[in-house]
């Protein structure tokens, strides 16, 4: 095949690299002005109108394990948007991931706060893990020894 015949799985990398780093902004900067957010204020979140999604927020926000949320947010947002401890920063964002989109789509449940946002911060999340996955398999081991040598 030669030259022509490796073009096609060249230009295939690179729409997937370029993929890859759309998604990977994308879900940094959903991250960073959430995050951000908090503490600053910059646009109004209203309450969400499931009691029982109020009642879990007051008890996030009340215990002061909110803050730790938002930080987390912040900081995997630019630890994603700098393009530092990328893998380290999905695996960090997961849980935080998974709790906003339970949250939105269980407990809130709209189409666009719920099952959008919701949805798609677990699905852009869980995507990434998949794209960054080489970084991971070291660590999927099924019976691993102490590397204490």
């Amino acid at each position: 095949m030669g030259a022509r015949g490796d073009r096609p799985a060249a230009l295939w990398r690179i729409a997937l690299k370029t993929v890859v780093l759309v998604l990977r902004v994308l879900f940094g900067l959903h991250f960073l002005v959430n995050g951000l957010n908090f503490f600053f204020h910059f646009f109004s979140i209203p309450p969400p109108h499931n009691p029982l999604a109020l009642e879990l927020m007051r008890g996030l926000v009340d215990t002061g394990l909110f803050n730790i949320v938002k930080v987390v947010e912040v900081t995997t947002g630019i630890a994603l948007l700098v393009n530092r401890f990328v893998p380290l920063a999905l695996v960090v964002a997961f849980p935080v991931a998974i709790g906003v989109g339970f949250t939105d789509v269980l407990l809130i449940g709209t189409w666009f706060g719920g099952w959008f946002l919701g949805g798609g911060t677990v699905l852009l999340n869980a995507v990434l893990l998949l794209a960054y996955l080489r970084y991971y398999r070291p660590m999927l081991v099924i019976a691993a020894e102490p590397g204490l040598e």
